[in-house]
């Protein structure tokens, strides 16, 4: 089985973690960064759409990337590209197997309020809980 991570830049401890911890249980990582994931010459969505059809599963991390202006206040935000990410990516692969692994405080769009998802600030627990997702999606979800 087959995980695609999706993070930020910045993000990429906690990436390196997740692609560890995937491995360990026995799947293969298919991190964002990995030479040759985005292609030279295609566009993001191209490549994304083309992501989604070698992979079973994707993680998207979000974190407090960006400080953005939000109702008179400044709010810590994920990358909007990795918020388009989880969306495109759930659209085609369906929410059982996309998650969302959020750290810090980062804010959360309200359409997306909700969702349960992994907090990577709580480690040991995040660990348990995506390697029970993992056990899950390969088993085929809901058989």
């Amino acid at each position: 089985m087959k995980v695609f991570i999706g993070s930020s830049l910045e993000s990429s401890d906690e990436l390196r973690k997740i692609a560890m911890l995937i491995e360990e249980a026995g799947y293969t990582p298919f991190p964002w960064n990995k030479a040759g994931v985005f292609l030279l010459g295609k566009y993001m969505l191209e490549s994304l759409r083309d992501i989604s059809m070698k992979v079973d599963a994707a993680i998207l991390i979000f974190n407090e990337d960006d400080k953005v202006w939000y109702r008179n206040d400044y709010v810590l935000a994920p990358r909007d590209n990795v918020v388009l990410e989880y969306g495109f990516l759930l659209s085609i692969l369906g929410k059982e197997k996309t998650i969302i692994c959020r750290k810090g405080t980062t804010k959360i769009a309200s359409d997306l309020s909700g969702i349960i998802y992994c907090d990577l600030n709580k480690e040991y627990r995040a660990q348990i809980e995506l390697l029970e997702w993992l056990r899950f999606i390969n088993s085929g979800c809901n058989k």
